[in-house]
């Protein structure tokens, strides 16, 4: 008995096919691109769509549950109010997968140079170094979400 269970769990996980991890590294790479794209054509739809509903955000010392609708109008007003130049990695993303890669990790370096226009109508340009963790979650039709990002930024100098 004990050696026809054995050879039954063996066989069973022969015919388990194992995840291809370099393309869901890739795929999740093409999302990264995604975010930089939507971003510098000021696509907010095609940014937040990549997001759960809802998800967790951990920013500015808080853990927050937003809604896509929230996520949506938050992004929209950015999107509005700042025109990003440059949105470019200081290093390559590192991306990490649970074992069976449904869940994942992707931790960014980033860049940014936007301007904005302050109270006074003056255009400012701002270079901010921002780094940011993304926790993403394989879905049932295999599209990957983040479920919760966790962001920061190096202070600037009157901060």
């Amino acid at each position: 008995m004990l050696i026809a269970l054995t050879m039954t769990t063996v066989f069973f996980n022969s015919c388990v096919k194992s995840p291809d991890l370099e393309v869901e590294k890739q795929n999740l790479l093409a999302l990264h691109k995604a975010q930089e794209d939507a971003h510098l054509n000021e696509d907010v739809k095609q940014f937040v769509n990549q997001f759960a509903n809802p998800m967790i955000s951990i920013k500015h010392g808080k853990i927050t549950t937003v809604s896509q609708d929230a996520a949506l109008k938050r992004f929209q007003n950015y999107f509005d109010t700042v025109l990003i130049k440059s949105w470019k990695d200081i290093t390559p993303p590192i991306i990490d997968f649970s074992e069976d890669a449904t869940m994942a990790y992707m931790l960014v370096d980033k860049l940014i140079i936007l301007t904005y226009e302050d109270g006074e109508g003056k255009t400012i340009e701002e270079k901010t170094h921002f780094a940011w963790g993304s926790i993403f979650k394989k879905q049932e039709d295999g599209e990957w979400k983040i479920v919760c990002s966790i962001s920061t930024n190096e202070p600037k100098e009157n901060e």
